[in-house]
């Protein structure tokens, strides 16, 4: 018999009659690492989404008066994330200085 031959039968034995070994108990998976679902990255991904999404569906479906309000506001969405997402990369590069905040 070849020794690949030997190798199949006994993974075929193992797994059809394999009672006499004791089964494994697998490790706890870790605790999945807490979420902060109130920051900007995860806002930014939402508008996106959303704007994506309105835009797509309205050009294949038509728009209705209830439709284009919605779309205006997650517009509003997208337009604060973007202007929030480059007010920061200004300030990182130097080109505004930030405002002391007022009391």
């Amino acid at each position: 018999m070849s020794p690949s031959r030997r190798r199949r039968r006994r993974i075929r034995g193992v797994a059809e009659g394999g009672g006499e070994a004791a089964p494994k108990q697998q490790a706890a998976p870790p605790p999945l690492a807490e979420w902060r679902w109130r920051t900007m990255p995860v806002f930014i991904a939402l508008s996106v989404g959303l704007f994506v999404g309105l835009y797509l569906g309205i050009a294949v479906q038509g728009s209705g008066i209830v439709a284009t309000i919605v779309f205006l506001v997650v517009a509003g969405m997208l337009g604060i994330s973007v202007s929030r997402y480059v007010m920061r990369l200004l300030m990182q590069r130097g080109i505004i200085k930030p405002q002391a905040r007022r009391r």
